[in-house]
């Protein structure tokens, strides 16, 4: 069963519901920070880095590095497109390092960006997971500089879709949000006091080609069909009526989510032996 499986049904909760769901929160956040701790003391390195986005992922990733490791320890990487990025997810970002005193490396991928489209076809999927790729590669850059590990902020919707461009946001060294679907990385960005602008919302992931409306049920829909397809063992029919979608919707979601395995898994290797 899933680890909060219980805490988040996009319902209302009464007072004891609500405390036990935030009991609950409390373990997960408990076993994710021990997790931090361990993976760095494990590597043997000096501390973590992270892209600090703006989005509630990036926030709630913040929060969690920060107490299972204190401030000194962890580095986030804002790393804007200036010439498309929202300038109101740049300005979460910052309030949010301001909230935990974290050190924050800003950085403009624009002009890289622009050198390397000087000699490719435009395309404006393509150009989005190229601008998530140079993220990437600065964080890998930041990462060996100063002996750290590359934390990444991809939540479990996005992981069992294969929602995030190859090699860009899925490409971490740990994934400590992996395991909560992103009403689960909500419900925690609340018990962590992060701000509710930031909490509420809408993902748009546009800049890495794959926007929130790729998705029509919206993803509060979409982590309702998953944990009764992935957790519960649910048939299409019975999805369907428990969440009151269309048969068609629940559909398109086990489909995106049986093509993503080339996404979210390693290289395939030709076994010889």
């Amino acid at each position: 069963m899933h680890p909060i499986e219980k805490v988040f049904h996009g319902r209302n909760f009464s007072d004891g519901e609500l405390q036990s769901a935030r009991l609950n929160i409390s373990g997960v956040k408990s076993k994710i920070t021990s997790f931090l701790k361990e993976r760095v003391e494990q590597s043997q390195a000096d501390g973590v880095v992270f892209e600090l986005s703006g989005d509630i992922n990036s926030a709630v990733t913040a929060h969690l590095c920060v107490e299972a490791l204190g401030t000194r320890r962890v580095v986030g990487m804002l790393m804007p497109d200036l010439r498309v990025t929202n300038a109101e997810d740049i300005d979460d970002a910052k309030e949010v390092a301001s909230e935990l005193c974290l050190e924050v490396h800003e950085f403009d991928i624009a002009p890289v960006h622009k050198t390397f489209m000087k000699n490719l076809e435009s395309n404006r999927t393509a150009e989005g997971e190229l601008r998530a790729r140079i993220r990437m590669s600065l964080l890998y850059y930041k990462a060996g500089l100063q002996n750290r590990l590359v934390v990444g902020t991809v939540d479990r919707t996005e992981f069992v879709l294969g929602s995030f461009p190859k090699h860009g946001d899925g490409a971490a060294d740990v994934l400590p949000i992996a395991d909560l679907y992103r009403s689960d990385v909500r419900m925690l960005g609340e018990v962590l006091g992060i701000n509710r602008r930031v909490v509420v919302k809408r993902d748009q992931r546009s800049e890495s080609g794959l926007p929130d409306s790729h998705f029509y049920p919206g993803w509060d829909k979409v982590d309702q069909v998953l944990r009764l397809w992935l957790d519960e063992g649910l048939e299409v029919e019975k999805i369907a009526a428990r969440t009151r979608s269309l048969q068609t919707d629940v559909e398109m979601v086990i489909s995106r989510y049986k093509s993503s395995f080339h996404n979210i898994n390693g290289p395939a290797v030709c076994s010889l032996r």
